[in-house]
């Protein structure tokens, strides 16, 4: 069986167990984010150190990737691995998937007390280009791609769908971890 990489045992075992208990799928992921200095700050999500900064013409020291370009990368990544899974289930081999993920911002939401903008922060749009080389009909190919980029993609999703977000200020520094 074709499985692209992907330890399709393993997955099947993990859709087996969530038909028996649904409540198994339900997970919090978490990590930590320490600011080193300026708009330097270092994640530890598992095992995984991911550095962020920004660019030095605004402030940054470039020692890392700009939050918005983590999500982008996040986005990129999702749909990568949405595209592999479903070309494994259907039995589709793959010889390579390429991504160019784009997004256009406005620095004035970032700046906009200093600038009095009314412009959002975040991204106006996004745009994925996907290419794939695969031993399968175009149509085929396409619908692997839609089912992995827009159907069970949970970073598109996130981006698509509004997500409540809490931030609240604790006010003991918690010891280093």
């Amino acid at each position: 069986m074709i499985d692209n990489g992907v330890a399709m045992e393993r997955v099947r075992m993990t859709v087996n167990a969530l038909r028996k208990n649904p409540g198994e799928g339900l997970l919090t992921l978490s990590g930590v984010t320490d600011w080193n200095e300026g708009a330097h700050s270092t994640g530890l999500f598992r095992n995984f150190v991911i550095a962020a900064d920004e660019t030095e013409d605004v402030g940054g020291t470039n020692r890392g990737p700009n939050p918005p370009e983590l999500v982008l990368a996040a986005l990129g990544a999702c749909i990568t691995v949405g595209i592999a899974y479903s070309a494994a289930e259907d039995g589709v081999e793959l010889r390579s998937i390429e991504l160019d993920v784009e997004g256009d911002i406005d620095l004035k939401g970032f700046f906009k007390r200093d600038l009095n903008a009314d412009v959002r922060p975040g991204f106006q749009a996004i745009r994925v280009t996907v290419w794939v080389d695969a031993d399968a009909p175009p149509g085929k190919v396409a619908e692997i791609v839609r089912r992995g980029g827009e159907e069970r993609s949970p970073v598109t999703d996130m981006l698509v769908n509004p997500v409540p977000v809490t931030v609240r200020l604790e006010q003991k520094v918690p010891a280093k971890r």
